[in-house]
C-alpha cells in the first residue's frame, strides 16, 4: 500500500490536531459546568485546614485543572477509537490519567501548595506522560496530534484561572458594636484567639466613619485557618464566594463577643469585584 506523501500527511495530522482543539474546548465547557458543584465540596473540605481563602484558591483549582484534563482526554480517546487499535486501552489509560491529576491536586492543596504553579506543573509532567505512553502503545499518529491540540484549550483555561485567581474576592471578618442583650446565646469572648482579637480590633481594621465597625480581611491573612476555625466553632462560616446563591450557608450567621468590656456581633462577609 502506497504511502501518503508529505504534503498529505502533514495536512491529515493538521486536521487530527484542529479535532483536538475544537472537541476539546466543547468538552471543557461542558465539563466546567458539570464539575461546577465540587468547587463547593473542596471549599468545605478544606474550610478548617486552610480558611476560606486559600480553601476558595484550592476550590477554583481542583475544578479547573481536572475540568481540563477530562475535556483533553475526549478527543484523544474518540481519535484513537476512530483511526487505530487501542481505543480501550487509551480510554482506561485517560480515566487513570485525570483521577491522578485530581489526587495530585487534592494532596498539593492538603499540604499547603496550591495555586497557578500547580497547574501548570501538574499538566506538564502529565502532558509529557501521555506522549509518551501514546508512543509507547503504537497508538494511531493522528491520537497524537490530537492531543497536541488540546494544548491551546488547556493553556486559555490556565489564563482563566490565573485571571480567577487574581480577582478582588475576599472574605472579611466582621464585628459591628452592639450590647449584651442583644443575644439569647452565650456571650463569646477571644481568650482562645487572642491574634485574630489584636488585629481585628486594631485601629486601622475599626472605621469610626462606620459607627466603630471592625473589617479583618481573610484574604492573604497569617492567621486565616485560625480565624476560620475560631468562628465556625461559633457557628459562623464564611459563605462560599464562589456561589452566591447556595442555600447550604446562612449567610446571616453571627454571634456576640465580649472584647475590652464593649460588645460586637461578629460575622463573616464574602464579597466579589
Amino acid at each position: 500500500m502506497r504511502r501518503p506523501d508529505s504534503p498529505s500527511r502533514a495536512a491529515t495530522l493538521a486536521a487530527a490536531a484542529l479535532s483536538g482543539a475544537v472537541p476539546t474546548a466543547v468538552a471543557a465547557v461542558a465539563a466546567l459546568a458539570v464539575l461546577q458543584p465540587l468547587q463547593v465540596v473542596v471549599y468545605d473540605a478544606y474550610y478548617r485546614l486552610l480558611g476560606p481563602w486559600t480553601a476558595t484558591t484550592a476550590a477554583t483549582v481542583v475544578h479547573l485543572g481536572v475540568g481540563g484534563a477530562l475535556a483533553a482526554a475526549v478527543p484523544v480517546v474518540a481519535v484513537e477509537l476512530l483511526a487505530g487499535v487501542h481505543g480501550r486501552r487509551v480510554a482506561t489509560g485517560a480515566v487513570a490519567v485525570v483521577a491522578l491529576l485530581a489526587a495530585v491536586l487534592l494532596v498539593s492543596a492538603y499540604v499547603g501548595v496550591v495555586g497557578l504553579l500547580t497547574v501548570v506543573v501538574a499538566y506538564l509532567a502529565f502532558g509529557v506522560a501521555a506522549v509518551a505512553a501514546l508512543a509507547a502503545a503504537d497508538t494511531a499518529p493522528a491520537t497524537t496530534a490530537a492531543f497536541a491540540g488540546t494544548a491551546p484549550v488547556l493553556a486559555f483555561l490556565l489564563v482563566l484561572l490565573a485571571v480567577g485567581l487574581g480577582w478582588g474576592g475576599g472574605y472579611d471578618v466582621v464585628a459591628e458594636p452592639t450590647t449584651a442583650d442583644s443575644t439569647d446565646d452565650p456571650v463569646a469572648d477571644f481568650d482562645d484567639a487572642p491574634r485574630l482579637a489584636a488585629d481585628l480590633f486594631a485601629a486601622s481594621a475599626c472605621d469610626p466613619r462606620e459607627d466603630g465597625v471592625c473589617r479583618l480581611s481573610l484574604r492573604g491573612y497569617a492567621g486565616e485557618s485560625a480565624a476560620a476555625r475560631f468562628l465556625d466553632d461559633r457557628g459562623v462560616r464564611c459563605p462560599y464566594v464562589n456561589a452566591p446563591a447556595a442555600t447550604r450557608y446562612d449567610r446571616d450567621a453571627s454571634f456576640v463577643a465580649e472584647h475590652d468590656g464593649a460588645y460586637y456581633r461578629i460575622s463573616c462577609q464574602a464579597y466579589g469585584d
